[in-house]
């Protein structure tokens, strides 16, 4: 819950604060701060409340507070952020401070330093015990000395922001102290039409440790957002991580090198089509002596046809009402949807110094409009006949006499022989008119 809260903090402040003071921004600071008061009232009527506020001639200081999740939850997908009733929930009660400067250099026509005063809710009343407490009063400390700030200042000709995310340094002590390092987050963007357009991020690295146990890092993240269409969900956005590690004393230890990730939605018609093109240059693994690397992951996935307005609708929806989950993504799948892998695949494998050839997958599934969701979850199998789908796996012949050896694997490569194509291993799963066929061999 604990990251998920976090980056949901981040991506109001973030996107929600930065669009609602972008008009005005190159106006005097009369001009601005009527703005501000404007944007202020109207904030008070989508959930939130505005506490404390001293005003000087050019700064002033407010407490922003989360009191309303359902009406939070619908003012930020209306500014593009996708934010649940459920989510918002979890925010209820979060309390920040917000000092504001106007005209306060050369760039910035007004700027802002934003840092959780209260945590949640739903964080302060789930800690029960002595020693949560302890944690709990730790991390006061850190918000009363503005441990989590960030800064963001928007240009004179409104047409632009910049801001960072202040640097941390801190141990959380106890049985186990939790050491958390943050370093160099900065971000940048451009505003078009008061929204935000682009959104560039940097973080050189992000390391939590519990030491001689635990190790989590991250190193040289990037990300770049644009918006490509009129619609929240008209876009294009690319992520990378130069390293990620994960070390624990149970003898087991994940590192990645060079992740990319590239994601491209449309609309169209008030369907949405997607795309993600991911890869990752190195993945080792060990184990209980055993050491394993993989050489060039890629995975791509393909979405067309999803009907956009049940989807924002399963974004409000309470997650425990069933029937109306059901009817909307009947609503979802109205036009008939397909998905695609085009590629999921390793290049190579190495177990322990020993070098294998690897595999490729792809894959298509069509489901048709006369899908009935509520008549599948009474008969899963009714499905089917509803649903096309074509798998193609292909195996090296070394990584297949691996798997052949494997108990799990005796009895189905019984029933389902290989095919040999060009030195390899290959099987075609094909799922059509409700029957299902392995190598043109029927699946009973």
């Amino acid at each position: 819950m604990g990251k998920k809260l976090g980056l949901a903090i981040v991506g109001i402040l973030a996107v929600g604060i930065i669009y609602y003071f972008t008009a005005g921004s190159s106006q005097l600071t009369a001009q601005i701060k009527t703005q501000v008061d404007a944007e202020l009232t109207h904030l008070q009527t989508e959930g939130f409340s505005i506490k404390n506020r001293e005003i000087a001639k050019t700064k002033e200081h407010f407490v922003l507070s989360f009191d309303e999740p359902k009406k939070i939850a619908h003012f930020f997908r209306s500014q593009g952020v996708q934010l649940n009733v459920n989510d918002a929930a979890l925010l209820e009660g979060l309390q920040v401070g917000i000092d504001v400067h106007y005209l306060n250099d050369a760039y910035s026509a007004v700027s802002f330093d934003m840092y959780p005063i209260t945590l949640p809710t739903a964080i302060t009343s789930s800690l029960k015990d002595e020693k949560e407490m302890q944690t709990l009063a730790q991390v006061e400390k850190m918000l009363d000395k503005k441990t989590f700030l960030m800064h963001f200042a928007i240009n004179k000709l409104g047409n632009g922001f910049k801001g960072y995310v202040k640097d941390i340094n801190e141990v959380l002590q106890g049985e186990k102290n939790i050491e958390l390092k943050m370093k160099d987050f900065t971000f940048s963007g451009d505003i078009q039409n008061n929204r935000i357009h682009s959104l560039k991020q940097n973080l050189k690295q992000l390391t939590m440790q519990v030491p001689h146990e635990m190790l989590v890092s991250f190193d040289a993240l990037e990300s770049d957002y644009v918006v490509t269409g009129q619609t929240l969900y008209d876009y294009t956005i690319q992520y990378s991580i130069g390293n990620i590690n994960i070390d624990t004393n149970q003898n087991l230890n994940f590192q990645t090198s060079e992740l990319t990730l590239k994601s491209i939605s449309v609309v169209k018609d008030g369907l949405a089509s997607g795309s993600m093109h991911s890869t990752v240059k190195k993945m080792e693994a060990s184990s209980k002596g055993k050491k394993y690397v993989f050489d060039n992951f890629v995975f791509d996935i393909n979405a067309h046809n999803l009907d956009i307005r049940a989807f924002e609708k399963l974004q409000q929806v309470d997650v425990n009402n069933e029937t109306e989950i059901n009817t909307l993504i009947q609503t979802l799948i109205s036009k008939g949807v397909q998905f695609e892998i085009p590629k999921l695949s390793i290049d190579n494998i190495e177990e322990s110094g020993k070098k294998l050839d690897g595999f490729t997958v792809t894959a298509k599934v069509n489901i048709d409009k006369t899908l009935n969701i509520a008549a599948s979850q009474v008969n899963p199998l009714a499905a089917l006949s509803a649903i096309d789908a074509n798998v193609n796996i292909t195996l090296s012949q070394e990584l297949f006499e691996i798997i052949a050896q494997q108990p799990q694997a005796i009895m189905a490569l019984m029933l389902f022989q290989p095919k040999d194509v060009n030195g390899q291993k290959a099987y075609t799963l094909e799922l059509k008119d409700g029957k299902l066929t392995v190598n043109d061999t029927p699946v009973n």
